[in-house]
């Protein structure tokens, strides 16, 4: 419970820093806390049973939504069973980007950032990945049209940036990165590895994310204290064995860091594209249940 008081006010500013307990002799650094989620088939009330210490979800409203569709009915839909665990839900929503930078939408978004003044914490994002559909300049003015209309209307409101890792890997829309560097409350990025990363890669050996960190966050000011993983999983690994010391590796590596992520979302399901690879074995799985346990 103490975790997860420390992680949750740690949420409201995404910013904490790490300790250092002294020795007397070589200092050691304690891990810092880190908003640890898991997005699994397992529903929101079971998952803190498989997951000990589990603190958030990941969350969809399925398709692009038209200006005349209640966002809030929507967001309650998907995030209501996260709430009612004690869970806190991170969630997207897509409208149309060009519509919505030219203030289609601004009721819409109006109206739920003023309905989620009296609801649990959870943190919005606005179009996931969407290097994948659109360029910097579209993003950029569609998504701060967004973010003040929904401050204007609740300040505490959290709305953030989820990136596509792979796009920043092999650079098309991101080849500028400068319109992506948007003023945000949160940045995440969607980092998978397998396919065009190596399967064992961890975040320090996977070129797209890197890139996205060196471009994106440690050049967008305030972004190095409230980045962290929107989504994050492995595919094509060898065996359950492999997927489990590349897990283990990755929390290992979680610890070095002076600036870790605020948040950590862990990918365990198939996705809507179905690939079952993504999801973990018993070994993987008990893997993450330690990742999660050590934040």
């Amino acid at each position: 419970m103490l975790k997860r008081m420390i992680a949750v006010t740690a949420g409201l500013t995404l910013a904490v820093t790490a300790f250092v307990v002294s020795t007397g002799a070589d200092d050691v650094q304690a891990a810092t806390p880190i908003l640890m989620g898991v997005h699994d088939k397992t529903a929101p009330a079971g998952l803190a049973k498989r997951y000990p210490g589990v603190q958030a979800t990941r969350e969809f409203v399925d398709g692009v939504q038209k200006p005349t569709v209640d966002l809030r009915t929507k967001y309650d839909a998907v995030a209501k069973r996260s709430w009612a665990a004690g869970l806190i839900p991170f969630v997207s929503i897509k409208t149309d980007p060009a519509t919505t930078g030219s203030g289609a939408y601004d009721a819409r978004f109006r109206a739920l950032a003023e309905w989620l003044k009296n609801k649990p914490e959870t943190f919005f994002i606005w179009y996931h990945e969407p290097e994948d559909n659109m360029s910097g300049p579209v993003f950029a003015k569609a998504f701060q049209r967004v973010r003040d209309v929904m401050k204007a209307a609740n300040p505490g409101v959290k709305v953030g940036y989820s990136a596509m890792a792979y796009q920043w890997g092999f650079p098309k829309s991101t080849k500028d990165p400068k319109p992506w560097r948007v003023a945000a409350d949160f940045y995440g990025a969607d980092t998978y590895s397998g396919g065009t990363q190596p399967a064992t890669a961890i975040l320090s050996e996977h070129k797209g994310h890197q890139r996205w960190y060196d471009e994106l966050v440690l050049k967008t000011p305030g972004a190095s204290t409230k980045w962290g993983l929107t989504e994050r999983g492995f595919k094509q690994t060898k065996s359950d064995s492999r997927r489990a010391a590349d897990i283990d590796r990755e929390t290992a590596y979680l610890k070095t860091l002076k600036t870790p992520p605020s948040f950590y979302l862990y990918w365990n399901t198939p996705g809507t594209e179905g690939d079952a690879d993504l999801v973990n074995g018993p070994k993987a799985q008990a893997a993450v249940a330690r990742m999660v346990a050590a934040f």
